[in-house]
């Protein structure tokens, strides 16, 4: 930071010149063109955003999934190199778009104005947009439909350096951005691999039983959601596991200790989990409660049926909320080698759900790591750019 605090000090000896977001770019709101003219999407070849996209695809877009034609546009494209931040609904994100595009309603266009192009680098802007992303967050209208006033966007100020130290500031947040990236790949590879060898780790050739005749299910029991806490305390320790991924809250007792398999019955039904800790079973869960250890390792079984979540979420039931049945999974023929082989097998692939998924070891929590010191050195860098000014 010294060396970046002396490039401020070369370039910049007056302090940074600020100005607003209207002065520098030209502000315009996306739009969805009608659905229901086939002219308007049928064969379209022109990137049309939503925040799909972002989702998919993170924040660095060269294209879209959805695309739209020429007769479909309403005036001319958005530039590429522009800004792209969500200003209703999901407020607070933003994309730099590196082609000329359209995107949906949910954003508003920002696109350097002719006399500020030259001074000011795409990817310098789009980081510089996280700051304006923490300023929507603090500043959402209060209404039944959360939006950001365009008007109000317009008067924010955002730092303007000169090119020399906007150049060291993308640079250097380019640098972790690589190697985020560079992780997020082999951590992809990762996963493949882990794919592989569930799958074919599993498909060993063995006799195989129905479930049925080695597990019973048990479904958890109902618990006000409005009586548990949203955070983990002292005072609630565990986990409520409901038909979510994740919990849904947090409970002063347990009613099924560690070591068990849960399956979501509602909500994302047929996701398969393993609980680490003593947890509530709410009603939304299938806990396999009991299994047969002479014939059959749990964490093998785990395995099996994590192997199988793809199907089981497709036999969930039900139009707006999917309900599994609890025979689906009791249906279901496992391979059965010997235990020694069971075991074998999940401690390779326990190895595996380590080294992809912990964020306590592996490439997860490096990731994080990373994360966290582009954040530190992007929000460091930014504050001597405002000379510790309140942003």
């Amino acid at each position: 930071m010294s060396t970046f605090k002396d490039l401020l000090k070369e370039y910049c000896p007056n302090g940074v010149e600020h100005k607003k977001l209207g002065e520098v770019f030209n502000l315009r709101n996306g739009y969805t063109p009608s659905t229901k003219n086939e002219a308007f999407w049928k064969n379209g070849n022109l990137p049309w955003f939503t925040m799909k996209d972002l989702r998919a695809n993170g924040r660095i877009l060269s294209d879209s999934i959805a695309h739209i034609t020429c007769e479909s546009v309403r005036g001319s494209l958005f530039p590429k190199d522009s800004i792209i931040l969500a200003t209703t609904a999901t407020i607070g994100e933003h994309a730099l778009i590196t082609t000329d595009f359209l995107c949906n309603q949910r954003f508003t266009a920002f696109s350097a104005k002719p006399q500020y192009a030259t001074r000011l680098l795409p990817m310098y802007a789009f980081y510089c947009f996280f700051s304006v992303d923490e300023w929507c967050k603090k500043h959402i209208a209060a209404s039944t439909f959360p939006s950001i006033s365009t008007d109000m966007l317009r008067d924010v100020e955002i730092p303007l350096p000169p090119l020399e130290v906007q150049e060291k500031i993308a640079d250097v947040l380019d640098a972790f951005a690589e190697l985020e990236s560079e992780l997020e790949s082999e951590l992809e590879n990762r996963n493949k691999q882990y794919g592989f060898y569930r799958k074919n780790l599993l498909k060993n050739g063995a006799p195989e039983v129905p479930l049925k005749d080695l597990v019973a299910i048990t479904k958890g029991k109902q618990l006000n959601r409005e009586l548990c806490s949203k955070v983990q305390t002292e005072e609630t320790p565990f986990p409520v596991v409901n038909g979510g991924m994740k919990p849904s809250g947090f409970w002063n007792e347990y009613n099924f200790d560690k070591g068990k398999i849960t399956i979501a019955e509602g909500g994302a039904s047929g996701f398969v989990n393993w609980q680490s800790s003593p947890f509530w079973a709410g009603s939304g869960c299938f806990v396999i409660s009991e299994c047969n250890l002479k014939k059959l390792n749990e964490k093998y079984l785990y395995y099996f049926l994590k192997e199988k979540q793809y199907l089981l979420q497709s036999q969930g039931q039900g139009a707006a909320i999917t309900h599994l049945h609890a025979s689906c999974v009791l249906s279901l023929e496992i391979p059965l080698p010997p235990l020694e082989t069971q075991k074998e097998i999940a401690d390779v692939l326990d190895r595996f759900t380590s080294l992809t998924s912990s964020m306590k070891a592996g490439i997860p929590a490096e990731i994080s790591l990373r994360r966290k010191q582009m954040d530190w050195y992007r929000d460091a860098m930014f504050k001597a750019i405002y000379g510790e000014e309140e942003k």
